[in-house]
């Protein structure tokens, strides 16, 4: 994966800021990329809930060891089979972004 460009920039501009606020960008920020995953999940198309709780996680944590991974996945399928998981569960929309 190719380095952010940015992220230097970011990384001291988030350094600079009281802890309060440092807590809610970063905060913000996680439930954004959230969102952002799931809307690529939806963009992406028809999906078994295990296939897409794999495709949320690839995107995640893309640095993930291919073990974990397939440990997840097995996982996954084996309570979806089950009938005891029925998948993650879509974040609701960001507040800042409920005024637009």
């Amino acid at each position: 994966m190719r380095p952010d460009p940015g992220r230097d920039i970011q990384e001291a501009m988030i350094a600079a800021m009281t802890l309060e606020r440092r807590t809610a960008v970063m905060t913000q920020l996680r439930h954004k990329g959230m969102l952002l995953v799931w809307q690529q999940s939806d963009e992406h198309g028809p999906m078994t809930e295990p296939e897409r709780a794999m495709f949320l996680i690839d995107r995640l944590y893309p640095e993930m060891p291919h073990q974990h991974r397939a440990q997840f996945q097995q996982r996954f399928t084996a309570l979806w089979e089950a009938g005891t998981w029925h998948g993650f569960r879509r974040p609701p929309p960001f507040e800042a972004d409920r005024d637009r």
